[in-house]
């Protein structure tokens, strides 16, 4: 569903709220938590920012970061920047010097909407005047760099109308071209995962666990390898198993991965984190929740799970 467009009279008494939350000495965290937790993406980032530096000459980030710190401030920011720009900034810190994070590449592309992607784009090159597809390619190789081009190129169908024999025809040719054959036709493979609706691979893979008694999952790891394998596996799980798995492996064991936990939810709306969170506890019979409350504290865990309630 498109994001909730606040009315005029809500955005004017956020903006009041949070200048006030964060003017003078001290800050008020329960307001600017309770705020940019129960707000979409659009609202923080287009229409409160917009009149938050018309009314006060500021950016809202900018005062966000002057009164916060840490993981804290980060997820707020994170939270209020617009999602194309977040995208953006990501895959050039991805890229960006020495070696290539490869595992944060695939966390901000493959659930992005072309919408998404096409903004994250035009902003990507207004900024380092280079193509996020150029210098995605420059950093990237082989069968990997071909899938994100396709992913960034936005070949991906958002059709959210499943074609029933063509997710049965699919389910017989993904298994020929990969487990019933010697070798892996990749370039099938590449095309099927890249171009085809989450909603159709979601439907393919119930059929191929239905045929063949596991899932498109245990087939990509047979067949792929390497970041190639994590892209496809990435698609193959759909948007709540992948993060749900992401973010149990942010938190599980001695200490946090902060910078993934956080990316995962500031990629996601609250209804999505809502189904990641179901899915969480289906796979690892824990709450999320309650496993976020023991990994994270103060004002950071409140942002957290202000975003799950």
């Amino acid at each position: 569903a498109p994001p909730q467009i606040s009315t005029t009279m809500s955005v004017h008494d956020d903006v009041h709220a949070l200048h006030k939350a964060m003017k003078g000495l001290g800050t008020d965290d329960a307001t600017l938590i309770d705020i940019v937790t129960s707000r979409s993406n659009i609202d923080l980032s287009v229409h409160i920012a917009k009149e938050y530096h018309a009314k006060h000459g500021r950016t809202l980030i900018k005062d966000i970061e002057g009164d916060t710190s840490g993981d804290y401030k980060a997820l707020l920011v994170g939270l209020v920047t617009y999602r194309p720009k977040y995208i953006a900034d990501y895959v050039h810190k991805a890229i960006a010097g020495l070696g290539t994070d490869e595992k944060a590449l695939i966390d901000v592309l493959v659930f992005a909407t072309n919408a998404e992607l096409t903004e994250a784009s035009r902003i990507y090159h207004e900024e380092h005047k280079k193509t996020m597809l150029h210098d995605v390619e420059g950093d990237t190789s082989g069968n990997f760099k071909q899938a994100l081009k396709y992913i960034i190129e936005c070949k991906r169908s958002e059709n959210p109308v499943v074609d029933p024999h063509s997710a049965m025809h699919h389910a017989k040719e993904i298994y020929e071209k990969g487990e019933g054959r010697m070798g892996t036709n990749d370039d099938f493979f590449i095309h099927f995962f890249t171009h085809h609706s989450h909603a159709h691979i979601a439907e393919v893979n119930r059929l191929y666990r239905e045929q063949r008694g596991h899932d498109l999952a245990k087939a990509v790891e047979k067949e792929c390898s390497g970041d190639y394998k994590d892209l496809l596996l990435a698609i193959s799980l759909g948007r709540n198993r992948f993060w749900a798995t992401r973010i149990h492996h942010a938190i599980k064991g001695l200490g946090t991965n902060d910078a993934l936990l956080k990316r995962a939810f500031i990629l996601s709306d609250k209804s999505q984190l809502k189904n990641i969170a179901h899915t969480y506890h289906e796979i690892y019979l824990h709450h999320l929740e309650g496993d976020i409350k023991g990994d994270t504290s103060g004002n950071y865990q409140k942002t957290l799970l202000g975003l799950l309630h």
